[in-house]
Order: C-alpha cells, then sequence, then structure tokens
C-alpha cells in the first residue's frame, strides 16, 4: 500500500511540475495575504511546489533509508528532479546569476568529475556526483526564476506548511504506517527543521513580528529532541547563532549564549540525551564543569559505532591517497559490498576525505564558508532592500546549520531537504539581488561618476 500511494504522489507531482513549468501563468495565495489570491509567473509556480516539497523521500518502506520493499523512488525523484530544474532554465525569461559561492561550488563540481578517472565504480561515482549536483542546479535555477519578494515569501510559507505535515505524520503513528516512506524519516527532517526555524525567524523579524512565527522557530527544535538527535540539535543551534549574529551583530552575542547554554544543558541533564552522548553511567555523570575542567576526552563520548566505521574507511581510502582521496563514491560502493556491515558512513566529512581528498574536503569547506561570507557582506549594504537581507540570513544559517551536522550525520545523502534548500536560498537571494541597483554618486565638479 505504502509504494502504491509513493508511485501516486510520484507521478502526479511530476506531472505537475511539467504543467507548471509550462504555463504562462498561476495562482497562488498571497503570503501576506491569505485571503487574497496574486499571479506569478508558470515557472514561479513550479519553484514553489518543488521547493516547498523536498521534505517528500518516497522511498517505499525504508523511510529515505534506501532499504524496505516496495516501489523506492528515491533516486528517481532525485533525478526527476534535476531534469526539470535544468529544464526550467530553458523556459524561464531570465538567465542564472552568478555569484562567488556559486563559482566556487561549480568548482568543486569539476573536481568531484575530474575524480570519477581514479575512484573504484563509475557507477557509484555519478551517483554520488548527482546528490552534489543537485544544490548546486537548484541554487542556479532559484537566482533565475525567483526574483520577487513575495514569490520568496511564498517558499517560505509553503515550505513550512509542507514541513509541519511530514512532522504530524510522524508523529502519528497510524498516519505513519499509512504513508510509510512517503516523507524523510526523522534524522533528515530534524536538518530541515533547523531551515524552517530560521525561516520562521526571518518571517517574524521583517513581516510584523507575529508571535506565532516566533513560537514555530522556537518549536522547530521538539522533534529533534524527541527523537534524540544530536546532529539536529547541532543544526539548529548553529542555525539560530548565525541567523541571530547576522541580524543583531555584536549585539547577538548575548542571544547565542543563551543558545549554546540551553545547548549543553540539553545534552547533559536530560536523561536521554545524557546516556546517548556519553559512555559513563549514572553514578559518574558528566556535567558541564567538566567542560571548564578539561575532563571530558573523545573517549567519553559514546559515538554509535562511527568511529571504527570512520577508522576503517580512512585505512582503506584516505591514508596513502590524503591530496585526491579514492575517487568519489568509493566509499558508498564499499560499504554496499559488505551487506554485513553498514551502508552510510554518518559522517559526510569523512566520506569526503576518503572519496576526494583534502582537496575536495576543503573545496567543499570554502564553498560553505563564501556562501555564509557573502550573505553577511549583503546584510551590511544600507541600500539593500529588507527582504534580500532576510533571505541572505535565512540562507547562511541554513548553510551553517547543514554543515555542522555534517560532522557525523549524512546530510548529503539528504540533499533534497537539507543542502537543496540552504543553497535554493542562497540562490533567491542572488536572483533578488540582481533586482537591485547599488547607488551612483555623482561628482560633477570633477567630472566623474561612480
Amino acid at each position: 500500500m505504502n509504494g502504491i500511494i509513493n508511485l501516486i504522489v510520484f507521478l502526479v507531482l511530476n506531472a505537475y511540475f511539467f504543467i507548471y513549468m509550462f504555463r504562462y501563468s498561476a495562482r497562488i495565495k498571497d503570503p501576506l495575504n491569505s485571503s487574497r489570491y496574486m499571479l506569478i509567473e508558470g515557472t514561479e509556480m513550479f519553484f514553489v511546489l518543488l521547493f516547498a516539497t523536498g521534505t517528500l523521500a518516497l522511498s517505499s518502506a525504508g523511510g529515505g533509508h534506501g532499504t524496505g520493499g516496495g516501489f523506492n523512488l528515491q533516486a528517481i525523484r532525485l533525478l526527476m528532479l534535476e531534469v526539470a530544474l535544468i529544464m526550467s532554465l530553458f523556459v524561464c525569461v531570465e538567465r542564472p546569476k552568478w555569484g562567488i559561492g556559486t563559482v566556487m561550488y561549480l568548482v568543486y563540481m569539476l573536481w568531484l568529475v575530474l575524480s570519477l578517472t581514479w575512484c573504484s565504480s563509475i557507477e557509484f561515482g555519478i551517483r554520488y556526483i548527482l546528490k552534489y549536483l543537485y544544490p548546486f542546479i537548484i541554487m542556479l535555477t532559484a537566482s533565475a526564476i525567483v526574483r520577487d519578494e513575495k514569490v520568496f515569501l511564498a517558499l517560505c510559507v509553503w515550505a513550512r506548511r509542507v514541513a509541519a505535515v511530514a512532522i504530524i505524520a510522524m508523529a502519528i503513528p497510524f498516519i505513519g504506517q499509512l504513508v510509510g516512506g512517503l516523507f524523510w524519516y526523522v534524522t533528515a527532517l530534524n536538518l530541515n527543521l533547523a531551515t524552517i526555524s530560521v525561516v520562521s525567524f526571518g518571517l517574524y523579524y521583517y513581516y510584523g513580528k507575529d508571535k506565532k512565527d516566533l513560537i514555530i522557530g522556537i518549536l522547530c527544535v521538539l522533534p529533534t529532541l524527541w527523537a534524540v538527535h544530536r546532529s539536529g540539535l547541532l543544526a539548529f543551534g548553529g542555525a539560530v547563532s548565525v541567523f541571530m549574529f547576522m541580524k543583531h551583530k555584536w549585539i547577538s552575542l548575548p542571544y547565542i549564549a543563551v543558545v549554546t547554554a540551553i545547548g549543553l544543558a540539553i545534552v547533559f541533564y536530560i536523561p536521554a540525551f545524557h546516556k546517548k552522548m556519553f559512555w559513563k553511567d549514572t553514578d559518574n555523570e558528566l556535567t558541564v564543569s567538566d567542560i571548564r575542567e578539561g575532563n571530558i576526552t573523545q573517549d567519553d563520548i559514546r559515538n554509535n559505532g562511527r568511529e571504527a566505521t570512520w577508522n576503517m574507511l580512512e585505512r582503506q581510502f584516505y591514508v596513502g591517497h590524503e591530496m585526491r582521496g579514492s575517487g568519489i563514491g568509493s566509499c558508498q560502493k564499499f560499504l554496499y559490498d559488505n551487506p554485513a556491515g553498514v551502508k552510510q558512513t554518518h559522517g559526510d566529512f569523512v566520506q569526503m576525505r576518503c572519496d576526494t581528498g583534502l582537496i575536495g574536503f576543503w573545496l567543499y569547506i570554502i564553498v560553505g564558508a563564501v556562501v555564509v561570507v557573502h550573505c553577511f557582506f549583503v546584510t551590511t549594504l544600507s541600500y539593500v532592500p529588507d527582504h534580500v537581507k532576510c533571505c541572505a540570513m535565512i540562507a547562511a544559517g541554513s548553510t551553517a546549520g547543514c554543515y555542522l551536522a555534517m560532522y557525523s550525520e549524512n546530510v548529503v545523502t539528504y540533499t533534497m531537504c537539507s543542502t537543496g534548500y540552504s543553497f535554493a536560498l542562497y540562490g533567491v537571494m542572488l536572483g533578488m539581488l540582481s533586482k537591485v541597483k547599488s547607488p551612483s554618486y555623482q561628482y560633477k565638479e570633477r567630472g566623474l561618476n561612480f
């Protein structure tokens, strides 16, 4: 039954993608006034629908794990999304807008393609390149299609609504059983909720300070607490901290300190988190004071077998190939060829070093860094409208959250609902920024124009 539901949703969703892509216009509710409708371009409606439904995995019985029976459409769905996004670039009127983040991502993608020449499996290499390719394509497409403030708001509002439906489906057992595999599983959704949280804070600060937005932003952390998801908590804290810093600059440091203190309190004083985080038993529990005294070592942290997997992969694919790695997809092929072991590295940074070496690893770090710095620079420009600044803050926070979670999570595997959102929002910022004209200063007495 789950497989049939997923197949129907897959077919209907893709049909609507192509219907809207080739329509001249479409109607959607005004995000600033739900009692009214506004007219937008067909490509804009296509992008709103695609962006909002990124939380759909369509991997029957596996819920995004890629396992189980039935129709597993996850890989096919990712490929169809990329095909649709590329096609929309030929349909829309505007051309993609390039920023420093886009250029650096292109350089990274070229390195991945080059690594195919020494990888252990071309098939697995291409499969993994497609996961990295999605954020790049959606970033370019967003910069070409989204130029209007209300379309940006529609993206935010509808993405939040669909994420809410996904959480409800996950929280209510009989619904979860009925639509199993329709949405990504909880760890992936928690990373998406880190983005939805800063989206809500952006709506709060820039669109009327509605307390509803503030409450939703805070409540986004609850599924992470319920699932005892450490990477999700790290993503949430990082996203909110970066957003707050960009919004309030140095005044935000007390806010960030409060967020950090709350995060530490959750880890050390909520029993479920403490038990999952540390090896020590309840008779010798670690506290916050142990951090100050330097009593916590790597041996105290419970990694659920991750470190053993990381060490095995690094011995196999990193040692002796430090600079260029063993080729994209090598780790994934190795794990899939060992049916008794895990299927994922549960640490994207380890996989990057093993597959693409220190060159690939640092190129990807630079991509995230320049995106965040570029967004910060945009927020400091006095002539940039508030809605562009709002988008820049959300994009930076979302990117920071995803990058932090990559330490011990498969963020790249969840690209449709994780990094896809981060880089899409950066593309939206580039698209809207291209419509903003910087002021020119006239110096007639010198005959110069600036």
